[in-house]
């Protein structure tokens, strides 16, 4: 029997191509998609829910699959301050293993970075380490975070910096092997496959970093 699926950042280069697997795969008879505005999907397998400003807690009670994924993230300078920043990249996907925990869902997949550590000096990193630590105290059956490099993607918004990354990234991915190739930049697409292989199968780990995504999408 097919199951129910939930996506918060869908409207991100990862969220987006979740969207699109789950539409076209068979393992999930509905997908519940959390956004902040309306985005008319045409699929009769979606529902959409929306969120008031940043008031999550009004739609708790609605967050009921069987398997949740969070591809949430922003960056420093679309923020525009670290305590902005820490709301969405810390605070809600804590927030959402607490309501996965009080809904008894099966699983939760969270979109990470690579080199998350709670004890690294860079203000980024050390928030995605954190937020993991935190999440893994809730008693959730199957939690998994996915750790990808330099996403590659079409996104709505220009970011000239990332743009600029992103073609050194594809330049010199040649270079990127050993203990290296978990920097190589990875498309949004195989990290949206990976999510959804690990949750077709029975993993005792809770970390993917992006070179075991490449793997694991073949």
């Amino acid at each position: 029997m097919s199951k129910i699926a939930a996506v918060f950042g869908a409207t991100g280069l990862v969220g987006k191509e979740l969207i699109l697997q789950l539409i076209q795969g068979g393992d999930y008879h509905k997908v519940m998609v959390f956004n902040r505005s309306q985005q008319n999907y045409e699929s009769p397998k979606i529902e959409e829910f929306i969120i008031d400003g940043q008031n999550f807690e009004s739609i708790s009670n609605k967050v009921i699959p069987d398997d949740l994924y969070c591809c949430i993230g922003t960056t420093m300078k679309k923020a525009g301050s670290k305590a902005a920043f820490q709301k969405v990249d810390y605070e809600i996907p804590v927030w959402l293993a607490k309501t996965a925990e009080k809904n008894e869902v099966e699983k939760l997949f969270i979109v990470s970075s690579v080199g998350a550590n709670p004890k690294s000096k860079n203000f980024y990193l050390s928030t995605k380490g954190k937020m993991e630590q935190e999440v893994l105290k809730y008693k959730i059956p199957g939690i998994y975070f996915f750790r990808p490099s330099m996403l590659l993607g079409n996104r709505n918004e220009l970011r000239f910096g990332e743009i600029l990354g992103k073609r050194a990234m594809k330049l010199s991915g040649f270079l990127m092997i050993g203990k290296l190739k978990k920097y190589k930049a990875i498309s949004a697409k195989v990290v949206a496959q990976t999510m959804l292989k690990v949750a077709q199968g029975d993993y005792s780990k809770h970390f993917f970093e992006s070179n075991e995504l490449w793997d694991l999408a073949q």
